[in-house]
């Protein structure tokens, strides 16, 4: 078995590397969902701004944090918590006017079947590399500038701004959003944030247009439950099975093959069609546990976000960080260390 993602990573910059420049008004470290959809909803809202999206998103990714590949890029907006609604709510009506403006996310059209309560609850499956690509693409042409190979290491407060330091050089910022996944962990231990491995299995099962229209079934499972659904895999529609809180699985290093033990645990009796399947791949990635969303602002200027799951919820995140960017004031030219009281050009 082999860990692929559900799509090649997007090439963000066509094969010519920006330079990283010396000072931004906004940095935004992390170019998936989160930071993609903050740096489009930005530059299309405030053009005006120096905007440098820090891409830390290598293509072997070795430590599987840019979980959003791996994902199973479904968004559904009917939830108990008004909360989740509103993002969700958000996030399905921006990808659906994508669809509607001809952009190819792979999308899949279905519900969610809770077998639990019988409710189908209406439901969109997309590539969520597709999407990240169009939200940089759209920012990139708003002005925002995308530097790649920029792995994020550390964020010090420097006078009324901060300094990112990254393996291409360090950048001044006044205002920074940090946004790096389950990475974001690791540059900011104290915030507590708790990691977990997320996995799904793709099956060798065949797709007949019948089975198309499966919808995403979620099964009750002891304390936990799987689920099955259709997806499209590198151009190909296949069956992927997920689970949680059923089988542990605690080991953040690489994929662990429970799928005889996920079957087992009565998976296999709800949907016994699944006995026949074998296990062609493992996407694995490491995600905010129990999909929570995680803001904090450490200190002024200095915004941190993670969100488990956080491609449903896209869209309603970078237009609200998006906006929380820009209520944070900036000081004038004038006070800005090094500057000669004039603006520099933005670098586009």
């Amino acid at each position: 078995m082999t860990d692929l993602p559900a799509d090649p990573p997007a090439d963000q910059t066509d094969g010519h590397p920006e330079n990283l420049p010396a000072e931004a008004d906004v940095a935004i470290c992390g170019a998936g969902p989160i930071g993609a959809a903050t740096a489009y909803f930005l530059a299309r809202t405030s053009p005006e701004l120096r905007i440098v999206v820090l891409s830390a998103d290598p293509a072997d990714d070795p430590g599987h944090v840019s979980t959003y590949r791996y994902s199973g890029g479904s968004i559904r907006w009917t939830w108990p918590d008004p909360v989740k609604q509103e993002m969700t709510t958000e996030t399905a009506a921006f990808v659906q006017g994508l669809l509607a403006d001809g952009v190819d996310l792979a999308a899949i059209e279905n519900t969610y079947h809770l077998l639990h309560t019988g409710e189908h609850i209406p439901a969109l499956n997309i590539s969520a590399t597709r999407l990240v690509a169009h939200l940089l693409e759209q920012a990139a042409d708003a002005g925002a500038q995308i530097v790649s190979d920029a792995v994020v290491e550390g964020v010090r407060p420097d006078g009324s701004g901060h300094l990112v330091d990254t393996a291409r050089g360090t950048v001044r910022a006044e205002r920074v959003l940090v946004a790096l996944g389950a990475a974001n962990a690791r540059l900011f231990p104290q915030t507590g944030t708790e990691l977990e491995k997320r996995q799904l299995f793709v099956l060798d099962l065949p797709v007949p247009p019948e089975r198309a229209r499966m919808p995403h079934t979620i099964v009750p499972v002891g304390d936990g439950f799987g689920y099955a659904f259709v997806k499209s895999v590198e151009g190909r529609l296949r069956v992927l099975v997920g689970q949680e809180d059923i089988v542990e699985d605690d080991d953040l290093s690489g994929p662990v093959d429970h799928w005889t033990a996920l079957l087992d645990s009565g998976l296999g009796t709800a949907l016994p069609w699944l006995r026949d399947a074998k296990v062609e791949q493992i996407l694995w990635g490491v995600d905010v546990a129990q999909k929570k969303l995680v803001l904090d602002e450490p200190s002024p200027g200095l915004l941190l976000a993670g969100c488990g799951s956080s491609v449903r919820s896209s869209a309603w995140l970078g237009r609200t960080l998006a906006e929380r960017l820009v209520a944070q004031p900036v000081p004038s030219p004038r006070a800005r260390p090094g500057s000669a009281g004039s603006r520099p050009p933005a670098r586009r």
